[in-house]
């Protein structure tokens, strides 16, 4: 079966061309209405949960299997990144700290529908254009960072639409930069009062794990909403 039929099969939402096909799109920064930079063809399943034994122990895992083409004429990097952003602001990023039995089982669970199922460190990289160039990978949190009713999970890397805006709180009078300690106990210096920020075309994708906080730990995310911002 070629590749692009999998991503079909698989994936319940396709985000192309910028449009969301399956969602509704929501409110906050727009990107342009119409295309004005290279874009991936992006194709997902919702997040859903694995229960697996690592070190004795079961835990909980949240995943999401992905397909990501590159429809421009020309080869593009794929450097995705997904995080999800709690209600309360709590930031937890894809792929920290998870065990390569994690990866493994989930290649195992959808080997005959992901069966070009590849580990994420290993889908970054140049992406060539085309269905038959397709990249299939997945996106893994620890259930735990998760014990809240509703999040948003964010992939950015899938656009190359990028706007610079002005930092409303810019202060000229206020010190611009900070020395810290860096590797090795080299010192760096990070920037503390930007005068302008880059936002970058990012999906949003919504959802609401129900129940009180004990019971969340078995509860399915649904998804409430899927917009394109800028971020």
């Amino acid at each position: 079966m070629p590749r692009l039929l999998l991503g079909l099969l698989l994936a319940p939402w396709t985000v192309a061309h910028g449009q969301v096909i399956g969602g509704a799109v929501g409110d906050g920064p727009a990107p342009a209405p119409y295309s004005i930079s290279w874009e991936f063809d992006f194709r997902y399943m919702d997040l859903r949960r694995l229960d697996i034994q690592v070190g004795g122990r079961t835990e909980a895992y949240w995943y999401m299997p992905y397909t990501v083409i590159n429809t421009s004429p020309d080869t593009q990097r794929f450097f995705p990144r997904f995080e999800i952003v709690t209600a309360t602001l709590h930031v937890a990023p894809a792929d920290v700290g998870i065990p390569r039995a994690v990866y493994d089982a989930i290649r195992e669970r959808h080997r005959v529908t992901h069966k070009y199922f590849t580990h994420p460190t290993k889908a970054i990289g140049p992406l060539r254009s085309g269905a038959d160039n397709a990249i299939e990978s997945v996106a893994v949190w620890r259930a735990a960072d998760l014990q809240v009713n509703k999040f948003t999970l964010y992939v950015a890397g899938l656009s190359g639409e990028a706007r610079l805006v002005r930092n409303p709180a810019y202060d000229p009078d206020a010190p611009q930069t900070k020395t810290v300690a860096g590797p090795a106990g080299r010192q760096r210096e990070i920037l503390l009062n930007p005068r302008t920020f880059t936002l970058r075309k990012t999906l949003a994708i919504s959802y609401t794990l129900a129940g009180s906080p004990a019971a969340r730990g078995r509860a399915e995310p649904q998804p409430n909403q899927v917009s394109w911002i800028m971020r």
